[in-house]
């Protein structure tokens, strides 16, 4: 898999992992969801510095974000929790 290069909208490089990308149906936008890997917490922690941000523009190997509008943010949140997070399975998970 190539690298992607996140930027801003002003050309500045993201340094952070791109751990997915999705589309809301609602707002009909791209958003991606990255990690910082940058320590926040204690090191034997298992959260990780995550964030969420919308897609402006893209090219060949790179991706140019923005902060989600407040005012779409609870659509967004709904949308990744709904129907991203609620449709992944777990094939450890024993089912009755």
């Amino acid at each position: 898999m190539d690298n992607i290069y996140i930027s801003d909208m002003e050309g500045n490089k993201i340094d952070a992992k791109l751990i997915f990308s999705f589309h809301c149906d609602e707002t009909s936008k791209k958003y991606i969801a990255i990690d910082y890997q940058k320590q926040v917490f204690e090191k034997n922690s298992r959260y990780s510095n995550l964030d969420i941000l919308e897609v402006i523009k893209e090219g060949k190997n790179s991706i140019y974000v923005t902060n989600i509008k407040d005012n779409e943010w609870d659509t967004v949140k709904k949308a990744l929790q709904y129907k991203i997070f609620a449709s992944i399975k777990n094939p450890n998970l024993n089912t009755l």
